[in-house]
């Protein structure tokens, strides 16, 4: 009898260590203190790309992480104020926007090939307008408006071409795409100069592209070599249209500004490296007085202007010492991904990996003024904030953002 004796308290044993696992594994009543945990984010959340204004002075702020785009009234300072817009293909990559001087704005999605048309006075994503790009991968990575027509003229990086955009056109059936001369070029950057047409940077071939105005097919484009010997590629991007037959760009990952003039003798180009500590130079801007707008990050995130006087842009010229002032922002974290002019003589930067937008004046002489810093005064910053998130401990899901 000893041995059924055994067996059954080992039966018994069992069935009581299966209720109190069924006990401990029955959801608790959905209480806020027991099932949700408060987490603190660490990392970004916004991912901010791109920054771009509109004819009426709305703003536009592309967000990675969101996949969507903030958009800023022209009075509004604050992410309370902004309304967020989300594009409907997961992954997008949302990148530049193109503002167009009527209202509303293009917004390049990078990774879906696809352009996103915001209506002025769209707050909804259903008065989105979606254009499927011809070809994939395409990756458009830069746009520019023909202020005349009001066309958009986008690059598509790895498409090796360049598409037209005519003004009320949001479909794929009446754009104007044009494959560049050179397979592999990689077109980057585009910028318009007024009453003659777009330059546009060939990444992969370190050459410069001139699409006249009217230009409708391969052959009316023309290419020019970069006159720079280096043992590594240029990869030239960020045009920038100085007037007066000049144009600027970027080239070895932001450590060389160069400046390329036309004229009856042809094209002739400067080359300016980055001074020691300021860093690579990662957006540019011409302002209306003839120079350069510079955001820069080495170990300090730098701005300021680089004067484009005869002296400065003379061939033999192999540093900036005396054509630029620099100046060091005061602001830990992010990286510039994004440049553009506000109003009154104030220029917006997004930082990305920082979650802020940055305003700054640089036209005050007190702004720079002695001293290698921005006074405090020149400069406001906008964050982005979402600090906390709740997290279910049963479903392993975020309930709340």
């Amino acid at each position: 009898m000893t041995f059924p004796f055994r067996l059954l308290r080992v039966f018994l044993a069992g069935i009581l260590l299966v209720a109190s696992l069924s006990k401990g594994l029955r959801a608790d009543p959905l209480t806020a203190r027991d099932n949700y945990q408060t987490l603190q984010i660490p990392l970004t959340e916004f991912g901010f790309r791109g920054l771009g204004k509109d004819g009426q002075g709305q703003i536009y702020l592309t967000s990675l992480l969101k996949n969507g785009v903030y958009l800023l009234p022209p009075s509004c300072v604050s992410q309370e104020c902004a309304t967020f817009l989300r594009m409907g293909v997961p992954l997008s990559d949302p990148g530049q926007i193109v503002g167009l001087p009527g209202g509303g704005a293009f917004v390049l999605l990078r990774l879906a090939d696809r352009l996103v048309y915001i209506p002025s006075g769209c707050y909804s994503t259903v008065c989105l307008k979606t254009i499927v790009l011809p070809r994939s991968p395409s990756y458009p990575s830069s746009g520019a408006v023909d202020p005349g027509t009001h066309d958009v003229w986008i690059t598509e990086q790895l498409a090796d071409q360049i598409s037209k955009i005519p003004a009320g056109c949001y479909r794929r059936d009446c754009m104007i795409s044009i494959d560049m001369p050179t397979k592999g070029s990689a077109p980057s950057g585009i910028a318009w100069e007024q009453g003659k047409g777009f330059w546009v940077t060939e990444k992969n071939i370190d050459r410069l592209a001139f699409i006249p105005q009217g230009c409708s097919e391969t052959k009316c484009i023309r290419e020019f070599s970069i006159p720079f010997r280096s043992d590594t590629r240029l990869r030239p991007f960020s045009p920038v249209i100085l007037g007066e037959g000049k144009v600027a760009f970027l080239v070895k990952r932001g450590k060389m500004v160069s400046i390329m003039k036309t004229g009856k003798k042809g094209l002739s180009f400067a080359f300016m490296p980055m001074e020691k500590g300021i860093g690579r130079a990662d957006s540019i801007m011409a302002d209306s007085g003839g120079r350069l707008i510079l955001l820069a990050k080495g170990t300090r995130l730098h701005v300021g202007k680089i004067r484009l006087s005869e002296d400065c842009i003379q061939d033999s010229v192999t540093h900036l010492s005396d054509c630029v002032d620099m100046r060091i922002l005061g602001i830990d974290g992010g990286r510039p991904s994004g440049l553009m002019k506000g109003r009154r003589g104030e220029y917006w930067m997004a930082l990305r990996n920082s979650d802020q937008i940055v305003r700054f004046r640089l036209a005050s002489p007190r702004c720079l003024g002695r001293g290698s810093r921005l006074p405090k005064a020149c400069y406001s910053t906008i964050a982005f904030t979402r600090k906390e998130t709740l997290y279910h401990k049963e479903y392993h899901q975020e309930v709340s953002h």
